[in-house]
């Protein structure tokens, strides 16, 4: 249910992995840890970072999906060498902190699973960002100026509540990989759907979940966050396989995704 102290003798590790346990705090002394980088911390029961974390300038991976944090720490964005950072299925996050636009060596971010109702300021800053999971949130529409990510390779975004697809997403050269639910789109650039570049244009057919009544909040949220990892792992096996076809169209019709709990 917690980290021992007898690990604060061992600053010398490069990598924390600890999954599926009750833990449910991070321990201060982690700033310790001075050559750690990689921080596997995901399925346990964290609800907070600590500030300490942005003592780790050597960092490369944070994973802490499937927790229960609701906020993250400004001092996050001092961890300059970030490559990868997943804060996918903690359900419950609404923001980020605009000292995370400090990350410019971030590569992959997963916001995925959460209650965002806008891609974060402080994303639309990370320059070098190549993929953005920010499916199953409450996105209504995108910001115009979207195309300032001009990295970006791979932007999912099924599951939230989107209406229209700015023209922006045309001058994202670099894009190859977008997914989108398209039973509430009503606009959608043609240039998206035409692209010459290799755009892969997915449009998921929403189902609802046929879902298990629940008297106790938590044991609701727990069947969501398994509906969730499921429909992750279906998306990650269903992108590699579009990535191993050779002859993969450019718009790809849409696919049903259904799961009953």
């Amino acid at each position: 249910m917690e980290f021992p102290d007898s690990l604060k003798e061992q600053t010398y590790l490069k990598e924390w992995q600890v999954s599926n346990t009750l833990i449910q705090t991070i321990p201060a002394y982690i700033a310790l840890f001075q050559d750690l980088r990689v921080l596997e911390l995901s399925k346990n029961q964290i609800s907070h970072l600590p500030v300490e974390i942005g003592c780790l300038k050597n960092l490369r991976v944070l994973n802490v999906s499937f927790n229960n944090l609701k906020s993250v720490p400004p001092e996050l964005g001092d961890c300059e060498n970030l490559e990868k950072l997943d804060l996918s299925g903690n359900m419950e996050i609404t923001e980020l902190p605009f000292e995370l636009s400090n990350l410019k060596q971030v590569t992959v971010v997963d916001l995925s699973a959460n209650k965002f109702h806008s891609i974060p300021i402080c994303v639309l800053r990370m320059s070098n960002l190549q993929w953005l999971d920010i499916s199953s949130n409450n996105l209504k529409d995108l910001p115009e100026d979207i195309d300032r990510l001009d990295q970006l390779q791979t932007l999912l975004l099924q599951k939230n509540k989107l209406t229209y697809l700015p023209r922006a997403l045309v001058n994202m050269t670099k894009l190859s990989l977008l997914v989108v639910s398209g039973d509430d789109l009503v606009e959608i650039p043609t240039a998206v759907c035409e692209s010459t570049t290799g755009l892969k244009f997915i449009s998921l057919k929403d189902s609802p979940a046929e879902t298990i009544v629940c008297e106790d909040t938590e044991e609701i949220i727990e069947s969501e966050r398994e509906r969730e990892q499921f429909e992750k792992e279906f998306m990650k096996a269903y992108i590699e396989d579009l990535k191993e076809r050779d002859s993969a169209p450019s718009y790809t019709k849409k696919v049903l995704l259904s799961l009953q709990l």
